[in-house]
C-alpha cells in the first residue's frame, strides 16, 4: 500500500515499501481463503464468499505492421522477454465469478489517479505497468486496466473504502474524504497486481526447459504445461491458444492467506476447480510460439482477440434447451422466452478485451436487480459479458452455463431467464441451457 503524500497514515500498516506490511488489524491465523469449513464474515480481512485469485497474463507477439524496431515492439507489447500482464482476477471457490459489482468505485481515468501527487510511488508503478500491462489493442493499455479494475478490481471486498475507513479510524489517523478512500483502492489492486506478475516469470520459466518463441519450432501442451508446474509449487498451471494453435495466454490460480494488502498468495491447481475447469484450445502437440514482432505472411493484421467489431459479430438466434439437450424454447427481443413464436435475431459480438455482448435490436443484454437476463440497453458501456463455447454454442456468464427458470411459458405467455450463480444446485425450479445458434 503506498504512503500518502499529503496526509499522516500509519506507514507499518498501510506501505508496501515498509519491512511490516501486513495488515495488523487482521488475524494472523487466517486460514488460506476457500478452505474454511465456516463463514469467516469480516470481508475486510477474509475475502468470502469467494477466494479464488486469478492471475492471467498475455503472450502478445503480432504488432499493428510489419517492420517496426525493437523499442517501437516494446512499447505496443511489452519487452521481447516478458508476457505481459492481463488482469487479476477474483474467482469464487467454484470457479465461477462475479464482475462489475460496485459502480460507485468504478473510475474513467488511470493516468491522473498516478500522477495527482495523493501518494507517493505512485508514478513508478505507472511506469511499471506502462512497461508490462499490455493490451491486445494497440494504443488501448488504459482502456484495458480501468476495464479490468472495474470488472474485477471492484469485487474485491478487502479494498473497499469502508474497509480503509474503518482501519483509520481504530488508529485515529485516516482521512474521511471518500475520493482518497477509493484511490487507495485502486493502487492496491494494481500494486498487488504488478507485484504478483513480477513473481512469475512465464518467459524466464519456460526459456530454462528450452521453450523459446521461434517461427520453426512448435511445441506440445504437455511440455509448456509441465514447464509451468514445476516453477509453481507443483500446481497445476492453465494454458491457452487462438484458433491458430499459438500460445496467448498463461492463467496462474491462488488462494490468498488474509487481506489482499498482505499479498500472501498460495498457489493452487486449476484442477482444483473441479467441473469449472476451462477449456483449453491449446492442442496436444504444434504449438506455436512466435517472437515479439512477428508477423506471418498468411496471418491477418492485428492481434488475436482484438476486440472485433462492435457494430459486426455473429448473427443468430438464441434457443432454450432442457437437461436432455432438447429446445423447448427460444428468447425473444426483450431477453424473455417462449416456447410459440418467432425468435428474435441477437448479435454476438466480441466485447473489448474478452468474452461477449449480446444485443437484440432493444438493445444490450445484462441483468437487472433481479438477476432477470434483460435486453433493453443502449449504452454498449451496461452490456453484461458473457461466455460462449463455440463447440457447443452454449451461452454462459462468469463462468457459469447454468441457466433456470420458474415456469416454462404455454402458448403465447413470456417466461423470465435467469443465470443460476449457484451452478448445477441452482435455487430455479427448472435448469436451462442457453444456446446460440447462427443463422
Amino acid at each position: 500500500m503506498f504512503i500518502p503524500a499529503q496526509s499522516v497514515w500509519l506507514n507499518s500498516l498501510f506501505s508496501v515499501f515498509s519491512t511490516a506490511n501486513d495488515n495488523a488489524y487482521c488475524p494472523i491465523d487466517l486460514p488460506n481463503t476457500c478452505t474454511n469449513t465456516t463463514a469467516i464474515p469480516d470481508s475486510c480481512c477474509f475475502e468470502y464468499p469467494g477466494g479464488i485469485f486469478l492471475q492471467s497474463q498475455f503472450w502478445n507477439y503480432r504488432p499493428s505492421k510489419a517492420g517496426l524496431n525493437e523499442s517501437e515492439i516494446v512499447r505496443e507489447l511489452g519487452p521481447l522477454d516478458s508476457f505481459t500482464i492481463h488482469g487479476l482476477w477474483p474467482d469464487n471457490c467454484d470457479g465461477s465469478f462475479d464482475q462489475f459489482c460496485r459502480r460507485d468505485l468504478f473510475i474513467d481515468d488511470v493516468y491522473y489517479r498516478f500522477h495527482n501527487g495523493h501518494y507517493a510511488g505512485t508514478e513508478d508503478l505507472y511506469d511499471d505497468m506502462d512497461l508490462l500491462w499490455k493490451s491486445n489493442v494497440v494504443g488501448g493499455d488504459e482502456s484495458l486496466w480501468i476495464h479490468e479494475y472495474n470488472k474485477h478490481g471492484s469485487c474485491i471486498k478487502n479494498l473497499y473504502s469502508e474497509c480503509y475507513e474503518r482501519w483509520g479510524q481504530q488508529d485515529e489517523l485516516s482521512t474521511t474524504d471518500p475520493t482518497l478512500l477509493k484511490e487507495r483502492g485502486v493502487i492496491d489492486y494494481f500494486n498487488a497486481s504488478v507485484n504478483l506478475f513480477k513473481k512469475l516469470d512465464t518467459y524466464k520459466t519456460l526459456e530454462g526447459k528450452g521453450i523459446v518463441p521461434s517461427t520453426e519450432v512448435t511445441y506440445s501442451k504437455s511440455e509448456i504445461e509441465a514447464a509451468l508446474t514445476e516453477s509453481f509449487e507443483g500446481k497445476d498451471v492453465f494454458i491457452n491458444c487462438n484458433q491458430n494453435n499459438e500460445l496467448t495466454e498463461i492463467w496462474y490460480y491462488h488462494r490468498l492467506q488474509g487481506s489482499l494488502l498482505n499479498e500472501h498468495f498460495k498457489p493452487m491447481s486449476v484442477y482444483d476447480l473441479g467441473k469449472k475447469v476451462p477449456f483449453s484450445r491449446c492442442k496436444a502437440t504444434g504449438i506455436k510460439y512466435f517472437p515479439k514482432g512477428h508477423a506471418p505472411r498468411n496471418g491477418r493484421p492485428g492481434r488475436p482477440g482484438n476486440g472485433g467489431n462492435r457494430r459486426g459479430g455473429k448473427r443468430g438466434v438464441l434457443r432454450i434447451f432442457d437437461n436432455n439437450d432438447k429446445a423447448i424454447g427460444f428468447v425473444i427481443k426483450n431477453g424473455h422466452w417462449m416456447t410459440k413464436g418467432t425468435p428474435a435475431n441477437y448479435q454476438l459480438i466480441k466485447a473489448p478485451f474478452g468474452n461477449y455482448n449480446l444485443k437484440s435490436r432493444l438493445g444490450y443484454c445484462a441483468f437487472d436487480v433481479n438477476d432477470e437476463f434483460a435486453c433493453h440497453s443502449k449504452n454498449p458501456q451496461d452490456a453484461a459479458q458473457f461466455d460462449y463455447n463455440e463447440e457447443t454454442g452454449r451461452i454462459g456468464y462468469s463462468n457459469v452455463f447454468d441457466w433456470g427458470a420458474n415456469e416454462v411459458p404455454q402458448s403465447t405467455k413470456q417466461g423470465k431467464l435467469y443465470i443460476a450463480k449457484g451452478g448445477a444446485d441452482n435455487q430455479y425450479k427448472y435448469k436451462l441451457d442457453l444456446k446460440f445458434v447462427s443463422m
